[in-house]
């Protein structure tokens, strides 16, 4: 009786080995192919991941106890003379601009241009058809239905 139940141990033993072999396999293949798929899908990533990546891991940025040296042509007070210049430069092509003289009409005169103006579009409209009085009444007539209006307004 106790062969019996030894055999019957080792035949589960044995039973659960087999079935244990046949889940794990399958799955670490699965894992495997996974793992290749990711590795694929971030080389094939955007240009932008790298970039961000390497944001979240906090590198390249520059460490708050280094100075920043000056270029020597950029030294502060140096470039001014330059900027002056150029600034000058614009203002007098500025000035020069006919475009940028003040107006020289007179509220009369613009008076006189808005008048003009609007006598040569009014001559290119054709005359008003608007509705009626009696159209918008024979319309109003029309929607008037008495089962209709009368039921709404016991309503109320």
């Amino acid at each position: 009786m106790q062969q019996n139940v030894c055999d019957l141990v080792s035949l589960s033993m044995k039973n659960t080995t087999i079935l244990l072999i046949g889940v794990f396999l399958p799955a670490i293949a699965g894992c495997t192919n996974s793992f290749e798929k990711a590795r694929d899908a971030a080389g094939r990533a955007p240009g932008w991941y790298d970039d961000r990546r390497v944001e979240i891991r906090g590198e390249g940025y520059p460490k708050l106890a280094a100075v920043p040296e000056i270029a020597p042509n950029a030294l502060p007070g140096q470039t001014l003379p330059l900027s002056l210049e150029r600034a000058e430069a614009l203002v007098a092509s500025f000035e020069d601009e006919p475009r940028a003289q003040p107006a020289t009409m007179t509220a009369e005169d613009i008076r006189q241009f808005a008048h003009d103006a609007r006598l040569v579009f009014a001559e290119g409209l054709p005359p008003g058809n608007f509705l009626t009085e009696d159209d918008v009444a024979a319309i109003h007539e029309s929607f008037n239905v008495p089962r209709v209006t009368r039921g709404l307004r016991g309503q109320r």
